[in-house]
């Protein structure tokens, strides 16, 4: 039964073109308050994280041989990533350029770290960089303007999207610190979300279920199901908030 609702979940597709979105409408979703939304910045910014993807899913099969790279496909991705850093340098400031160009060095670059197998410290630093640094910029790109009260938000978001990212790896866990790690981010989600909707921050838990797949299927569908499905909920409490 479980494995049939997985199947009926899982689309790689979809799952591709959604999961840049959770790196960035925190940003926006906040941003509301404070400004209008700017739909063109968005999209851009958007475009630029996916271009990233596709980037960070080729480069990463460097070290393992295992699949060949279309140059002309790899340069016309470099364009276009080169092209939108130019629009956020001249549409909004160097500094933001600067950023940009450091997450996508570090982006492209992650590759180097399975050499010194160190992989799991080049997840864990390119996972906060897509939560923390992309919805902090998203927020930045709405109303030109950081606030650090916004940061415990996309934190939240940390374990959900770090077990998605190790599970590329076949990193083992104990069952144990599996479900540690699951409690922790639905407690941390919850104290964050209180502050703000109070106890409406328990809806939270109507996605807790899912992990239970994790005691007998921890892998890249189920992370990525865990993960998708648990950003959709917090994103729709961090909603409510605007009200």
């Amino acid at each position: 039964m479980k494995e049939w609702i997985l199947e009926k979940l899982y689309h790689p597709v979809l799952f591709f073109f959604l999961v840049p979105m959770f790196y960035l409408v925190f940003g926006n979703i906040f941003a509301l308050q404070y400004d209008t939304f700017r739909g063109f910045a968005f999209f851009l910014l958007y475009l630029f994280v996916l271009v990233n993807q596709m980037l960070e899913n080729i480069l990463l099969r460097i070290p393992k041989n295992d699949f060949e790279v279309s140059k002309p496909f790899l340069f016309s991705l470099e364009v276009l990533n080169v092209l939108l850093l130019g629009y956020f340098a001249f549409s909004y400031s160097w500094l933001a350029f600067l950023v940009l160009s450091g997450y996508t060095l570090i982006i492209q670059l992650q590759f180097l770290f399975s050499y010194y197998d160190l992989d799991h410290v080049a997840i864990i630093t390119t996972t906060l960089l897509k939560l923390v640094l992309l919805n902090g910029f998203s927020f930045y790109v709405q109303v030109r303007f950081i606030h650090p009260r916004f940061i415990p938000v996309y934190l939240v978001l940390f374990i959900p999207f770090y077990l998605f990212e190790i599970s590329r790896i076949d990193r083992p866990f104990k069952k144990n610190e599996l479900y540690g790690l699951v409690l922790l981010a639905y407690s941390f989600g919850i104290i964050v979300l209180w502050g703000f909707i109070g106890w409406q921050s328990l809806i939270l838990l109507v996605t807790f279920p899912l992990a239970s797949v994790f005691s007998t299927n921890f892998g890249r569908k189920t992370t990525s199901i865990f993960a998708c499905i648990f950003s959709f909920v917090y994103m729709g409490l961090c909603l409510l908030t605007l009200f």
